[in-house]
């Protein structure tokens, strides 16, 4: 019994290292162009198929996309994914996200996240410092749903802090971001080895 928790245990902490890896690795200009370009093609799809989303991302002070977050474990799990902040800034801004979650969690699985922040005190609370940035601590937040005809369902939409998350299929909104984590990244200059 103690072998078989010990193996469980230790495929947890792997699983745990090979999400949480890309935070500790150096974010460098090329993956910042590839993870803008990610967040141009998400936000296009989100737009195609969800209506009124081109509404609620036109009247958004600040666009935060995720176009891809991986979530795993056993029982215990950690997810992990790199984000682009498209609108708000100047320039874009790169994140890194992780969370630790627990419950009933068996395996891996993908999904995109588009964060609507509709307020500026939101987007200034969000873009400020260094520090690492939690939902639920820092900010409260709506989850976004699908109402008749897949249509966004409005009346979430007055909140400071907006999630979309999906997949596939659409649309997801049975998901909790409590304790979801944002730290800001810097893209470090590759250099040339001679």
């Amino acid at each position: 019994m103690f072998n078989r928790r010990m193996s469980v245990m230790s495929g947890v902490v792997a699983l745990g290292l090979a999400l949480s890896g890309q935070a500790m690795a150096k974010f460098t200009e090329q993956e910042a162009v590839k993870l803008e370009a990610d967040g141009k093609a998400t936000l296009a799809k989100f737009e195609a198929q969800t209506k009124g989303a081109d509404a609620v991302l036109a009247n958004a002070k600040g666009i935060l996309v995720c176009p891809s977050i991986t979530k795993g474990g056993f029982l215990v799990g950690l997810e992990s994914g790199e984000c682009v902040l498209t609108k708000g800034s100047a320039t874009p801004l790169y994140f890194g996200t992780s969370a630790l979650k627990a419950g009933f969690l068996a395996g891996i699985e993908n999904h995109a996240m588009i964060l609507v922040l509709n307020t500026d005190e939101a987007l200034a609370k969000f873009t400020s410092g260094k520090r690492e940035w939690e939902l639920g601590v820092d900010a409260s937040l709506a989850v976004a749903k699908l109402g008749a005809g897949a249509t966004i369902d409005t009346t979430n939409l007055k909140k400071a802090i907006v999630v979309f998350v999906f997949g596939e299929k659409g649309l997801i909104g049975d998901v909790s971001f409590q304790g979801s984590r944002f730290k800001q990244l810097d893209v470090k200059e590759q250099s040339v080895g001679y």
